[in-house]
C-alpha cells in the first residue's frame, strides 16, 4: 500500500504540466528544434572563421545529424525555416494564422477616393 501512495505521489508534479502543454506548444517547441537543428546544420558546412553563407531553410541533403549544440535560430532564420517546413506542422502550431490571407499592396499611382461634396 505505501508503494502505490509513493507512485502516485511521484505521478501528481507531471499532471500539471501536462495538462497544460497544449498540441500548439508542442509544434512550436518541435519547429523551433528543426530551426535550431536545420541552422546548425547549414552552419556546420562553412570553413570555421569565415563568414557563413545566408540561411536557406534547409538541412543540405543527405544530413541526419543530431547537434548538441545547436542555438537557437533568431527570428530572420526562423520565418525563413517556417517558409520550407511542413504546412500542416506550422498551421497546428499557429491555428490563428493558418488559411489567412497575404496582405496585398495598393495599386500604385491610384488615386485617393474621392469626397462627396
Amino acid at each position: 500500500m505505501r508503494a502505490i501512495a509513493f507512485a502516485f505521489a511521484a505521478l501528481i508534479p507531471m499532471l500539471p504540466a501536462s495538462a497544460a502543454d497544449t498540441p500548439a506548444e508542442r509544434a512550436q517547441a518541435e519547429l523551433r528544434e528543426g530551426c535550431a537543428q536545420s541552422y546548425a546544420s547549414y552552419a556546420a558546412y562553412s570553413p570555421s572563421g569565415s563568414q557563413a553563407p545566408s540561411f536557406s531553410g534547409e538541412r543540405y541533403k543527405g544530413d541526419s545529424h543530431y547537434y548538441n549544440d545547436a542555438k537557437p535560430c533568431g527570428e530572420a532564420q526562423y520565418a525563413a525555416y517556417l517558409e520550407k517546413a511542413d504546412p500542416g506542422m506550422v498551421a497546428m502550431a499557429y491555428p490563428t494564422a493558418a488559411g489567412k490571407a497575404k496582405a496585398k499592396k495598393p495599386a500604385r499611382g491610384a488615386s485617393a477616393p474621392a469626397k462627396g461634396k
